[in-house]
């Protein structure tokens, strides 16, 4: 139970997910982490002030919507948004860990699929990853990355996973990037997007619980994040 009280959940000057934002009380963090989920939670962030942009450089309208972002190069094309954001953070996953196999392996549900080695050859510089980047993202769609993924029951979320919804005209995702639990088992949770164009991946507050936003709960029913409406049966998990 979270009592109606005044406090912050957040430290405006920490750089780090986990250290950035409190959980409510009563509640504590899952330490239960897959290598890619505590890579996610040590994501470095942006200074607080920092707003969010598109490739091209214009200010995301509502600064209200989100509450941090993350500290990541984004490609210089109108490639990083809505689902493929979470293909970015993938691939960046497995380029930082020098995983250079596993981007391999997802070059197989590409439209125009060429091996990360292959691309490469043997250079393995930051700036031709960006490259390949954005050729990846610019061959993959909703369709492709729905081959990826897996349901989950909402009781079983992980950090890592993704709400994802794939429609003939409009698709979206975000991930959960952060996870809490009270003493009785209920889940807590936070989330990162990109919408479009292609923007900055941030932090989503929660517009329907200010008491403990940027905090989602995990529970069976409608997901109402700033931009998008989810279903919890859209929780999917990477294969």
């Amino acid at each position: 139970m979270i009592e109606n009280e005044e406090y912050s959940l957040i430290h405006s000057r920490e750089l780090k997910i986990f250290k950035k934002f409190d959980t409510p009380p009563n509640y504590e963090r899952n330490q239960n982490y897959t290598d890619f989920g505590k890579w996610i939670n040590n994501l470095p962030l942006k200074n607080n002030n920092t707003a969010v942009y598109s490739f091209d450089g214009q200010k995301k309208s509502n600064p209200n919507i989100y509450v941090g972002v993350l500290d990541l190069e984004q490609p210089k094309k109108n490639v990083q948004f809505n689902a493929n954001a979470m293909m970015s953070l993938r691939l960046e996953y497995f380029f930082r860990t020098k995983k250079y196999n596993e981007i391999d392996k997802l070059s197989k549900i590409s439209t125009k699929p060429i091996p990360y080695t292959d691309y490469v050859k043997g250079d393995y510089s930051y700036t031709k990853y960006m490259q390949y980047l954005i050729y990846y993202l610019e061959n993959t769609n909703s369709n492709t990355i729905a081959e990826l993924l897996k349901p989950i029951s909402i009781k079983e979320i992980q950090i890592g996973d993704v709400f994802f919804q794939k429609g003939n005209i409009k698709s979206h995702a975000v991930m959960v990037i952060d996870l809490a639990k009270d003493k009785n088992g209920n889940n807590i949770f936070i989330l990162a997007q990109s919408y479009y164009p292609s923007q900055d991946i941030h932090i989503l507050s929660n517009p329907s619980n200010d008491l403990i936003s940027p905090w989602y709960i995990a529970k069976e029913g409608i997901l109402l994040t700033p931009e998008w409406r989810f279903l919890s049966s859209d929780l999917m998990r990477f294969k």
